[in-house]
């Protein structure tokens, strides 16, 4: 019996890790897609299924395992669709494997009891540990009638009991603790993920992210022949911002330019900031004349649009951006960047708030 019990602790413990790094990418959308909802349900449903084949033998002819559990991992982090998944996927399974019979309708049925309930359950305003601690309670008591209902031997109904209520409060613990320590890692470890690639500040792309952009679309150029067209844009005078309004105020302004850069620009388009004060714009299959055109059209957007800082005070704000296209202007993909920042010096040292072109 020990050794059924550690076999059942194993299996559960393993597919719990193994089902957290499956859905390890689209772990937040299991609150929104019903597909990943439907696919978890059913992984749960599966792992109902194994620890159903390595049963825990009471007694020769008195088995039991814990089927409840993965039915409550799906409600907890699937919600109630995938929980109807897991248990009616174990339910069915039982009447096929075992075959129809009076034990087997009962344990059946009491699965999908189990699954409605934690289903209502995972609906319920309470904190996680609360749901899972209610669920098992609850499902044990279900599974408690299929006991009371099978088993005619009280000697060895009350055995039963005693030892399926010990283990199942304490594996069911155990499922919830690794199950939460996975889940938690997952949730930081795809928080580090996306904020090592945006910038803090603005939200856009950091200059980690516009590099892996860049070489994507310098392989696409090379694979497609099409043109690609960089914009190097900084903010003029902007230390005099920062001098006169605070470092608060300028802040404000990057974030607020952040939003008019990327309304401006096509929806295909790669914005991002690239340093201080300086924001870049990848243009992919963009000629040199369009490159131009939508240079125009961002520095004319930052131009007439009023910069709110701190106590309602507006501020308008002017940009230099420089540009660079292959194969219009620039022979040397490699250089593209380089030239776009050359054009923008160009631009700084001949008047400011102007948009000029490497020839």
């Amino acid at each position: 019996m020990s050794r059924d019990l550690f076999i059942n602790s194993t299996i559960l413990i393993s597919f719990i890790f193994i089902i957290s790094q499956m859905f390890r990418k689209n772990f937040l959308a299991l609150s929104t897609s019903y597909r990943y909802k439907f696919l978890y349900g059913l992984t749960q449903g599966i792992l109902g299924i194994i620890l159903m084949l390595f049963t825990i033998h009471i007694t020769p002819k008195v088995i039991m395992d814990f089927r409840h559990i993965p039915i409550m991992l799906a409600a907890l982090y699937g919600g109630g669709f995938a929980s109807i998944i897991a248990g009616s996927t174990i339910a069915i399974f039982r009447m096929i494997y075992f075959g129809v019979s009076t034990p087997a309708i009962i344990a059946s049925t009491n699965m999908f009891i189990v699954a409605i309930i934690c289903a209502l359950f995972s609906k319920l305003n309470l904190n996680q540990f609360k749901k899972w601690t209610y669920m098992n309670l609850i499902s044990s008591l279900i599974i408690t009638s299929t006991f009371v209902l099978i088993i005619k031997d009280l000697i060895v109904l009350r055995n039963t009991l005693i030892y399926f209520w010990i283990t199942s409060l304490i594996i069911g613990f155990l499922a919830y603790y690794i199950a939460n320590y996975m889940n938690t890692s997952i949730k930081l470890l795809n928080r580090l993920e996306h904020e090592s690639t945006i910038d803090f500040l603005t939200g856009l792309n950091n200059v980690r992210q516009f590099d892996k952009y860049l070489n994507a679309s310098l392989i696409n150029v090379k694979n497609k022949d099409e043109h690609l067209s960089i914009l190097i844009i900084d903010i003029d005078f902007f230390k005099k911002v920062n001098d006169t309004y605070g470092h608060l105020a300028g802040d404000s302004i990057l974030q607020q330019l952040g939003v008019v850069l990327t309304k401006s620009s096509r929806s295909f388009d790669i914005v991002s900031r690239i340093g201080g004060e300086e924001f870049s714009v990848i243009l992919p299959d963009c000629p040199s004349q369009q490159a131009i055109e939508v240079a125009e059209r961002l520095r004319s957007a930052v131009e007439t649009n009023e910069f709110i800082i701190q106590d309602e005070i507006k501020i308008n704000i002017t940009i230099s951006i420089g540009a660079a296209t292959y194969p219009d202007n620039v022979i040397d993909l490699d250089t593209l960047v380089n030239s776009a920042d050359t054009a923008l010096y160009s631009a700084k040292h001949s008047g400011r708030n102007k948009v000029c072109q490497i020839k």
